[in-house]
């Protein structure tokens, strides 16, 4: 399943039953994803399509919201899927949920996999500190696009590179406005963000 950006991009074998969502994560996710939605950071372009996820690590897979929620102000628990098992090479994810999983799950999961200590993923959108920070960041390659198992393999390897440096912060080279932020917990990830966003 290849579309157009804002949609999935990936194979998404969906497992249709709740999430398993915990209320305490819920929580937690519905708390720093509503901050991000008012700053804008993730949200919804005029034609309707949404922009920007939150995960967080559950067992041996994360919680993610799903796709095409952007576009909402406010989410229930049946906004957010949980990705159970992915492939690379076969650019495929396999999820549980009411809804299929965002179109970034691939990166998360490049995240989650490089790094062991991460709990949480943010990936917002915003074209000013993409273009400020590109470069001076760890950036992925601009040939690495959207959607794509290539740029989850380049996420994953500048985390396995040491190259965020401790500042657990890249920039998508090939995903114009893209940016992911990540960390021991999400409050981690979404102060990573805060932080840049105050220094523009």
């Amino acid at each position: 399943m290849i579309m157009n950006e804002g949609n999935i991009k990936f194979n998404c074998i969906l497992r249709e039953k709740g999430s398993g969502l915990s209320d305490e994560d819920y929580l937690i996710l519905n708390e720093w994803r509503n901050k991000l939605y008012q700053l804008k950071l993730i949200g919804c372009y005029p034609e309707n399509i949404g922009y920007g996820n939150i995960s967080v690590r559950s067992g041996a897979g994360f919680i993610i919201t799903g796709s095409a929620t952007g576009c909402k102000e406010s989410l229930t628990k049946d906004d957010y899927v949980r990705v159970d098992r992915y492939d690379f090479l076969k650019n495929e994810i396999h999820c549980t949920g009411r809804i299929r999983a965002s179109a970034e799950s691939l990166t998360h999961a490049a995240v989650y996999e490089a790094s062991p200590e991460t709990m949480a993923v943010i990936h917002i959108h915003s074209l000013d500190l993409w273009i400020k920070c590109k470069g001076l960041m760890p950036t992925s390659p601009e040939t690495a696009e959207y959607g794509t198992p290539e740029i989850a393999l380049a996420v994953r390897s500048l985390c396995l590179s040491s190259e965020t440096g401790g500042e657990e912060v890249i920039i998508m080279g090939g995903h114009k406005e893209g940016i992911i932020a990540f960390g021991n917990d999400l409050e981690t990830a979404g102060n990573k963000i805060l932080k840049i966003l105050k220094q523009s």
